[in-house]
């Protein structure tokens, strides 16, 4: 039985987003010949079961996303990281529209559980990919007012300069154009907007607000 009571919307389009990774990573997630995906779990999926790309719609964003799983508070410790931020042309379809907790409401799920607990949403990727779902859109746990678009499954970077939108894609729905959008650390703001895990989640607490 799937967690939702209705279905999520099926969203299909072309998104701009935004990951950052080490200098020593690829933009994207993939199997470079691994028996098993050895990618750490993640919001969305398992080690060992499965890849996920975990993207953001904003470039904060991505950066929120480091500075919450690295514990990153001050401004020493953010000069620490240099990362390679990546813009990527996602091109897809069958993508769950859960991007606000609204929708998450809409579908009988508990939105809490969009920026909680990572096995509740562990479990809810399940029921998308065997429902067909490419992947989600969801609100931000790093960034209140952030959305963040996960990719199920591996993909593979096409690196350009430029003209991302215009490439002729010969592996559509696994191969992703990217371009080297910044390079450096996360920008002290963050220290202060990100939401870490151990603090009350202010757009949750600004949603519940309005019921």
């Amino acid at each position: 039985m799937a967690s939702w009571r209705t279905e999520p919307p099926r969203r299909a389009g072309t998104w701009w987003a935004f990951r950052q990774v080490s200098p020593d990573w690829p933009p994207l997630y993939h199997s470079a010949g691994e028996p098993l995906p050895s990618q750490r779990s993640g919001r969305w999926h398992r080690q060992g079961q499965d890849y996920a790309q975990y993207l953001a719609l904003e470039p904060l964003g991505a950066w929120a996303e480091l500075v919450r799983y690295e514990g990153i508070r001050t401004p020493a410790r953010a000069g620490e990281y240099r990362r390679m931020l990546w813009l990527a042309c996602v091109r897809e379809t069958d993508i769950a529209d859960l991007g606000t907790f609204d929708a998450w409401e809409a579908c009988g799920l508990d939105p809490a559980a969009a920026v909680g607990d990572q096995e509740a949403c562990r479990d809810l990727a399940d029921d998308l990919r065997t429902a067909g779902y490419r992947g989600v859109l969801s609100p931000s746990a790093a960034l209140a007012g952030a959305t963040n678009l996960t990719i199920f499954g591996a993909r593979y970077e096409k690196v350009l300069l430029g003209g991302l939108a215009i490439w002729e894609n010969p592996q559509p729905g696994l191969r992703v154009p990217c371009t080297l959008a910044a390079t450096g650390g996360p920008p002290d703001v963050l220290l202060s907007e990100t939401v870490f895990p151990d603090v009350a989640h202010d757009g949750l607490a600004a949603w519940r607000s309005t019921r």
